[in-house]
């Protein structure tokens, strides 16, 4: 690997890899694993059903943000890859989630935490994967 940009054809690639790769963990994560707790930790504050337009506009904007910010610039490493993607990830994730402790009256400190973790964890997997895919078509 070289310190060269992405191609176009290969920033498109890594793009669908964490457009696919954050749905299907997000989808496995709010929808099954960490449902309980959300709804035990923040219950009221949560909709019956989600709003789909701002949920459709997350998955197209995180994954830019993150293969601009992390991998544009191509990592020297896959670990780096994943350094990099996985701080997006905490930064991103905790804006959101600190913001909302720091404002909201009834957010959780245990919903701040795990969100965070897993969205960097989340992040660093999918710049990994993005990488990897992207490494296939420079």
């Amino acid at each position: 690997m070289s310190s060269s940009r992405l191609t176009p054809k290969a920033f498109f690639v890594a793009y669908g890899v964490v457009l696919l790769v954050m749905a299907a963990l997000d989808a496995v994560w709010l929808g099954w694993l960490g449902l309980d707790m959300y709804k035990q930790e923040i219950g009221p504050l949560l909709l019956d059903t989600p709003k789909w337009l701002p949920a459709a506009l997350f998955y197209l904007c995180y994954p830019l943000g993150l293969v601009f910010l992390a991998l544009h610039i191509r990592p020297s490493t896959l670990g780096e890859a994943v350094l990099r993607s996985a701080v997006v990830g905490l930064v991103a994730y905790g804006v959101y989630d600190l913001s909302n402790l720091a404002t909201l009256r009834d957010w959780s400190v245990k919903v701040c935490i795990v969100d965070m973790v897993y969205g960097t964890c989340a992040s660093g997997f999918a710049g990994f994967l993005a990488m990897k895919a992207a490494n296939k078509f420079s």
